[in-house]
């Protein structure tokens, strides 16, 4: 089945819960299992360590060098008595055994193995050979006919073959194979055993939940934006639509009302033409130059608000001087403003919205607040950019804010959804404590 066929089958949500829980589970098994086994394989070295030097220092004291070579005097058979008895007094020791440089065995726990020969024992040879290695075993095992003496209580046990050198440390003498179940130790073992799952299986199911947590987080985000893209998308369908109708309107009633009215009095100039009057021909004619004059200059003011030139000649923030001088000009009012920190490389569309923004905002200043203490502020904070526009003017109700956003005001609306649409926020409210109207867009970089 494709993955794409899956992820709709399933969701993506759900296939990353389920995948992402088996791999951290399975991930934090695997490395706890990988760090018990170091861990208890550093432990067993470090018992097999200090047992060598025990047996080693003991050799030193009890010097059974003698014996090892051959000689079995009373005397050398008393010090190896005593040797062994130290070694077998270690403990945890379950048995011992000791062996010449001829793999044979001169002394042991158990006596029916003194005297046997092993030359198919490869850690004897080892051993024999100056180093000293262990494995770990268990009563159940019977692969070798010597743990059949492990006392019943025992479950698992090491098997250590230790190096016995002369009193120089030049030449190895013999070997010491020793029995051990250290109890403290396996019950140090199976303690970092249930730590160390605990441990792997908590911080497993913490970085899941973390994990998911953010992934959902993040996935509720991008459906909650592009539920908003897709509801601003229609409402600028819907605004574009009643722009075009609003448009056709005011060149209906405008400039097609003039040339309309010029095309009328052709005729009446054509008749003074023929009956040689010049002053009504010089009256027609001057009526129908100051219809298509109103037209063209009409034209002209409609397709001032479609197009943006500045933008093209200006530097941005130029660009906006220029507007709210044009604003000044045109209203005979003062716009205060402070542009700080205006970025040069934004986007077209960032540039196109915070213009529209600033020439709607301040023709409502002045149509709604009589244009008093406009002011225009553009800052750059983390980011964002700020736009703030305000006046001093009588002020608006809640209730007259709320019809700017209905079909009849396409300015404000069409504000909000240019800026929504670019992923920003917009407000046109009240000033706190203030009289007059506050427009406030914030719009990501």
């Amino acid at each position: 089945m494709p993955v794409s066929s899956i992820i709709q089958r399933w969701g993506l949500i759900r296939i990353f819960a389920f995948s992402s829980f088996i791999s951290i589970i399975t991930i934090s098994v695997v490395s706890g299992y990988i760090f018990f086994s170091f861990l208890r394989d550093k432990l067993l070295e470090h018992e097999v360590s200090i047992s060598s030097e025990f047996i080693q220092s003991v050799s030193i004291i009890n010097n059974p060098e003698s014996y090892f070579r051959g000689d079995s005097n009373d005397k050398n058979a008393q010090d190896l008595q005593e040797y062994f008895h130290h070694i077998i007094g270690m403990p945890g020791v379950l048995a011992a055994t000791a062996y010449n440089a001829g793999l044979t065995s001169i002394w042991s726990s158990n006596e029916t193995l003194i005297g046997k020969t092993y030359t198919d024992n490869d850690e004897l040879k080892q051993a024999l050979k100056g180093q000293s290695l262990f494995q770990e075993g268990h009563t159940e095992d019977q692969s070798k006919q010597e743990h059949s003496f492990m006392p019943e209580h025992v479950e698992n046990f090491i098997e250590i073959y230790i190096s016995v050198w002369d009193t120089k440390k030049e030449q190895v003498i013999g070997v010491v194979e020793i029995y051990k179940s250290p109890s403290a130790l396996y019950q140090t073992i199976y303690q970092g055993r249930v730590l160390v799952t605990v441990v792997s299986l908590l911080g497993g199911i913490i970085l899941f939940w973390i994990l998911y947590w953010i992934v959902r987080t993040a996935h509720l985000l991008i459906e909650s934006q592009r539920e908003r893209i897709k509801q601003a998308t229609s409402r600028t369908v819907e605004l574009n639509e009643l722009n075009l109708r609003r448009i056709g309107a005011d060149l209906h009633d405008g400039p097609a009302q003039s040339i309309g009215f010029a095309l009328l009095r052709m005729d009446s100039l054509t008749n003074a033409l023929h009956q040689n009057k010049p002053e009504l021909y010089d009256a027609t004619f001057n009526k129908i130059n100051n219809a298509m004059t109103d037209a063209l200059q009409e034209i002209r003011n409609l397709s001032s608000g479609l197009i943006i030139p500045e933008l093209n000649d200006l530097s941005f923030k130029e660009a906006l001087v220029k507007l709210i001088k044009k604003h000044e000009k045109r209203t005979s009012t003062k716009v205060k403003h402070h542009l700080k920190h205006i970025p040069e490389n934004l986007r077209n569309s960032s540039k196109i919205c915070i213009y529209r923004l600033i020439q709607e905002g301040l023709n409502n200043a002045y149509r709604h607040g009589k244009g008093l203490e406009q002011c225009v502020e553009l800052m750059l904070e983390s980011d964002q950019l700020h736009l703030i526009v305000t006046d001093s003017g009588p002020g608006m109700t809640s209730k007259d804010i709320d019809h700017l956003f209905d079909n009849k005001h396409l300015g404000i609306r069409g504000l909000r959804e240019r800026v929504e649409s670019l992923g920003g926020h917009f407000q046109f409210t009240g000033r706190e404590n203030l009289p007059g109207a506050r427009l406030l867009a914030t719009l990501p970089l």
